[in-house]
């Protein structure tokens, strides 16, 4: 009866690995479920953002993903105007702020390409779109990507969309304002000057200072109505690639490529300036006397995140400019 059994025992076991034999391995594993954890995606209209990696599930590396197309989410017809060319700069080499600080260098790390607004990642399956986004309309998109690895190759459609929306390119940050009794260090708060940013242009990387009066009235920086506040950051301070120029009512500068400023200072994004007791009064009740002893200065700040022309008015509250 033993030797029966395992007579019985050895045969199940041959026909076991004989089963084994011919069954094929599989090589790796690509799973049915990739997925975009952020879906549905949104993306800033005209500014550079990358979205976030594809979620491979527990896929055998390397997965290379292929983009296969985009569509208008209604339609559901093809995009084109997201696939169409646009110029813009693209990166050849590695962009130091810090060292790289005239036109000449700038240039030698960027090229004008023509391309779609976005690139796709093989090795990742993110995206990363660009600045002229902005000439993309809004809406929704969906997209179909494939995926390769050892496993072999699947198709994931309507895997994800994205949907292009507007929001402000730029960002205020907190300021003040104080006078201070000329040769002294007496001093007095004026409360936060008002700042207001406006998008002229989509063309162009300019931007137009103006600083004024609770009034509206623009204080001239080409008579030295404005002047730097000792070694304190001010606008110039950021604008690393051209001198400012100044007129009658504004400091202008051409800032080349964002975000804007591209880097911060010993004062983080501050921009601080004076404005000499000879060209300013006060508001009484704000400084002891009415004398026309007392200089205002100013601080704010702002970043921009997109190409464009753009106009930033600074309102100094309970000032008014002395116009000669």
């Amino acid at each position: 009866m033993k030797k029966n059994i395992k007579i019985f025992g050895a045969v199940v076991i041959a026909v076991t690995a004989a089963m084994y034999g011919c069954s094929k391995v599989e090589n790796g594993f690509l799973s049915n479920q990739i997925r975009y954890v952020d879906n549905p995606i949104k993306i800033k209209r005209g500014q550079i953002q990358s979205t976030n990696p594809v979620s491979n599930d527990g896929s055998s590396a390397p997965v290379v993903y292929k983009l296969l197309d985009i569509r208008d989410a209604e339609k559901h017809t093809h995009a084109d105007s997201v696939f169409t060319n646009y110029e813009r700069y693209e990166w050849i080499g590695k962009f130091d702020p810090e060292k790289d600080t005239t036109v000449e260098l700038l240039n030698k790390k960027r090229q004008k390409v023509n391309s779609p607004c976005f690139e796709f990642n093989e090795h990742t399956g993110a995206f990363t779109f660009y600045g002229t986004s902005i000439k993309v309309p809004l809406g929704t998109y969906e997209f179909d990507i494939q995926a390769s690895n050892q496993n072999g190759t699947k198709v994931y459609k309507n895997i994800a969309t994205f949907t292009l929306i507007d929001e402000p390119p730029y960002h205020i940050g907190d300021g003040g304002a104080a006078w201070f009794k000329d040769g002294t260090t007496t001093s007095g708060d004026l409360g936060v000057p008002t700042v207001t940013i406006r998008k002229i242009s989509d063309e162009g990387t300019n931007i137009i200072l103006k600083i004024a009066d609770q009034n509206g009235r623009y204080f001239n920086p080409a008579k030295d109505e404005i002047i730097r506040r000792g070694d304190r950051s001010d606008f110039q301070t950021y604008a690393q690639f051209h001198p400012l120029e100044k007129t009658d009512t504004s400091m202008v500068c051409n800032f080349e490529t964002t975000p804007f400023p591209l880097l911060q200072s010993a004062y983080g994004y501050l921009i601080y300036y004076r404005i000499p007791s000879q060209f300013v009064t006060i508001d009484p009740g704000y400084a002891p006397t009415s004398d026309k002893v007392y200089n205002v200065n100013p601080r704010f700040q702002f970043q921009i995140f997109q190409e464009g022309t753009y106009e930033v008015v600074v309102k100094i509250k309970h000032v008014n400019r002395i116009i000669r």
